[in-house]
């Protein structure tokens, strides 16, 4: 819902484990599935499928959103790589 907004966070036992992830904030209006990107530390740590890693938290924003997100990644599916407009 474009009152919404999300911010993703690393489980802090995770995080003792050697995992980051970059920030992560869901847009308010965002739909469809968040890619988030993981990143390994200096040792495997295996995660299981359906395994809890991160939390989200949800805030409501005190002023409404003037433009809701509408972006390219809107509505998104399964894993998403950079949509960029130029080639790197």
């Amino acid at each position: 819902p474009p009152e919404l907004m999300g911010i993703v966070e690393l489980r802090s036992t995770f995080a003792r484990l050697g995992l980051i992830i970059p920030p992560t904030v869901i847009d308010g209006g965002f739909e469809g599935q968040l890619t988030i990107e993981l990143l390994g530390g200096s040792f495997p740590v295996k995660l299981k499928a359906g395994q809890r890693f991160l939390h989200v938290i949800f805030a409501k924003v005190t002023t409404p959103i003037e433009r809701p997100y509408k972006g390219k990644y809107q509505g998104q599916r399964g894993v998403t790589l950079p949509k960029l407009p130029i080639e790197l």
